[in-house]
């Protein structure tokens, strides 16, 4: 996978973050990937994904801003690092988080995510 080709669907991701869109995600995983946020079980298949993404991101987020910083290609492997911010409404928090995912690439999708990030919490 190319840089860009990379960075294009990693915009994706932020497009579906902030737009909140589960079909939007599910377009740049393969069909069997892997999902792993490490505060949530493992979410493996676009079904699980999507139903992670419509618990998490539908239900207890909004006013997500999504910025990517950087992108790196290693073999089979993406690595980028941004900077979201976004309030959990489940908690009335403030989340500002800076995250690096780690994503294997199969056919010009991802087949797996594991994510790595630190949050400053503060209340609404």
């Amino acid at each position: 996978m190319t840089h860009e080709q990379a960075t294009s669907l990693l915009q994706i991701y932020g497009k579906a973050w902030e737009t909140r869109d589960p079909d939007l995600i599910t377009t740049i995983f393969t069909e069997n990937a892997t999902y792993h946020d490490p505060k949530e079980p493992l979410n493996t298949g676009r079904d699980e994904i999507r139903k992670y993404w419509e618990t998490k991101v539908i239900g207890e987020q909004e006013d997500i801003h999504f910025d990517l910083l950087h992108v790196w290609i290693d073999g089979d492997d993406v690595i980028a690092e941004w900077h979201a911010t976004f309030k959990d409404i489940k908690r009335s928090l403030h989340i500002d988080m800076m995250e690096v995912a780690i994503f294997s690439v199969v056919e010009n999708k991802f087949g797996s995510l594991r994510e790595y990030y630190k949050t400053v919490k503060t209340e609404l």
